[in-house]
């Protein structure tokens, strides 16, 4: 019984090894997702001043083609400026985009390395509830020791009565 409690208590060690190297890694994974969610939220405002720079850019090309509708080379300069910020709003949407995607799997991840500290809580609950059954054992074997030599003595005791 107590060899079974051994290897168990031994293979508990080594699942416990095992949450503590997925952890370690889950907190690299954690690590690594919180630093593309930061370079994200960097773009995002980067991307955030590009539109408003676009805005301007479309309220200052207005007027040039208010004041300039004869001239063609000013309009064809003024379409460049109209692909170059689509271009950057295609952009924005995409990263946008990639910003949602990657906060879904910091939640995600977030979920997990919770999961993995509640298994690591029930992992620490066992070797509490191990070391428990073990010295009540360890107490029962003592109690069995001990009513064994009572019953010895008692037999030497009866047997010595006995005989006399």
């Amino acid at each position: 019984m107590l060899e079974q409690l051994k290897t168990e208590n031994e293979q508990l060690q080594f699942q416990l090894k095992d949450l503590e190297y997925f952890i370690e890694i889950k907190e690299e994974e954690l690590a690594f997702l919180k630093n593309k969610a930061k370079s994200v939220a960097e773009m995002q405002s980067a991307l955030d001043q590009r539109l408003y720079e676009i805005e301007q850019m479309q309220h200052f090309i207005g007027n040039i083609q208010q004041k300039s509708i004869g001239d063609a080379k000013r309009e064809a300069n003024l379409e460049e400026e109209l692909i170059q910020n689509i271009k950057i709003e295609k952009e924005f949407y995409e990263l946008r985009d990639q910003f949602k995607s990657t906060t879904l799997a910091l939640e995600d991840t977030n979920n997990q390395l919770s999961e993995a500290v509640e298994l690591y809580k029930k992992l620490n609950d066992c070797h509490s509830k191990i070391a428990a059954l073990q010295s009540n054992l360890e107490i029962a074997l003592l109690d069995n020791q001990f009513l064994k030599e009572e019953l010895e003595e008692l037999r030497s005791n009866e047997s010595n009565t006995n005989q006399e």
